[in-house]
């Protein structure tokens, strides 16, 4: 005898819009405006390259273009006056947050493969898995930040990336250089960059009780907030069978082999492990032998 299948759906919101309303203490750094009155000028480094572009716009009348072969050949930027990030010690709820556009993407179908059709949105997400930022101080100090890339915010293509300053731990940073490199050869765009301050603390919805049958197709999305901070997914399906991390990822799908009952925990965590990660707990019934 088969039992209805599950489909529970949700709304993601991973570095949405509507995060940045919870921000505070803006202050950009680049916008869109023309380079020589930014006062920053681009070039290369290695066989990379960084130029002003027209063809895709954040905001005000330019991006910035950047082309990198890997992790040490891309773009560079330099500020004819240093930009001062912070003062002191870096406070550890000021963000540095890039816009970029990658016209180079993939759609991810969380249903594809399993013979059924279920209502699981398809989403986009850049084939850069990771961006490499170098940050070169006035006294010559280097600090690279490695920071994963996320799904194109629905709204306006873009994606946004969150480089915490309290991974510096350096006294005082006044920017003169950035070097921009991804984990594969990619052309993209680089939009806006601003200073802002968020404590926005990490919370997740509940997932909700369910029954379902043996062998249906499970499929679990995440709703989660956390700020400007890039989230990780932690899906554990059986609480008793000492696995706490048997998924990863916004959407989760699985197959339940016997029945009984199951506590399946979300743990939802700053990629950055700034912020306090947050957990949800529900009981899931699975019908049959």
């Amino acid at each position: 005898m088969r039992f209805f299948r599950l489909t529970i759906m949700v709304v993601v919101a991973v570095m949405a819009v509507g995060a940045y309303a919870q921000t505070k203490d803006e202050a950009y750094i680049y916008r869109g405006t023309p380079l020589s009155q930014e006062g920053i000028t681009v070039g290369s480094w290695g066989s990379g390259r960084a130029v002003e572009s027209k063809n895709v716009i954040l905001t005000g009348s330019d991006s910035i273009e950047i082309s990198t072969q890997g992790f040490y050949a891309g773009g560079r930027l330099d500020f004819t006056k240093p930009v001062t990030l912070y003062s002191g010690t870096p406070e550890g709820t000021r963000y540095l947050v890039f816009a970029f556009y990658f016209s180079d993407v993939r759609t991810v179908d969380p249903a594809a493969g399993t013979g059924y059709s279920f209502d699981v949105e398809p989403y986009t997400v850049p084939k850069v898995c990771k961006i490499r930022f170098v940050f070169t101080s006035d006294n010559d100090t280097n600090i690279s930040v490695e920071e994963p890339t996320g799904a194109l915010d629905t709204d306006d293509q873009w994606v946004r990336i969150a480089v915490p300053l309290a991974k510096f731990k350096a006294g005082g940073f006044n920017l003169k250089r950035l070097l921009i490199f991804s984990d594969i050869p990619s052309t993209f765009n680089l939009g806006e960059i601003k200073l802002v301050t968020d404590n926005t603390p990490i919370t997740v919805d509940p997932i909700g009780t369910q029954t379902v049958a043996v062998y249906d197709h499970v499929f679990l999305t995440a709703e989660a907030e956390g700020g400007v901070s890039t989230l990780k997914y932690s899906w554990d399906f059986d609480s008793s069978n000492g696995i706490q991390e048997e998924q990863t990822g916004k959407v989760a799908h699985y197959v339940f082999t016997r029945g009984g009952d199951f506590t399946v925990t979300l743990t939802v965590s700053d990629v950055d492990g700034l912020k306090k990660q947050a957990q949800t707990s529900e009981v899931i019934s699975v019908i049959g032998d």
